[in-house]
């Protein structure tokens, strides 16, 4: 893998990755909180992904993309098409 999660920030950054990966900023608070944070101890200060933290930022996502299965499956789809679309774009511009 050369791209990781970059070709995905390119269009939607990091939060929104974050809420669509899961069922919501909630749901991957929930199920990544504890890995992000022993990759971060070793970065230094970490921030807490609990609480009134992640409740703001959950605020702010579900105003961009609701959390209940029919929005986040069309912000889905439509991510998956920006990807395959960038996927296409850079095997032309490796071809030049």
């Amino acid at each position: 893998m050369s791209d990781g999660l970059g070709m995905r920030y390119a269009f939607i950054g990091p939060l929104e990755t974050m809420h669509l990966n899961a069922e919501g900023m909630l749901s991957y608070c929930d199920k990544y909180s504890e890995g992000m944070q022993r990759v971060l101890k070793t970065f230094g200060p970490i921030p807490d992904f609990s609480g009134a933290t992640v409740e703001k930022v959950n605020q702010a996502m579900c105003v961009k993309v609701p959390d209940d299965p029919e929005h986040l499956a069309a912000r889905r789809q439509w991510r998956d098409e920006c990807l395959l679309r960038l996927a296409k774009l850079k095997r032309q511009m490796q071809s030049q």
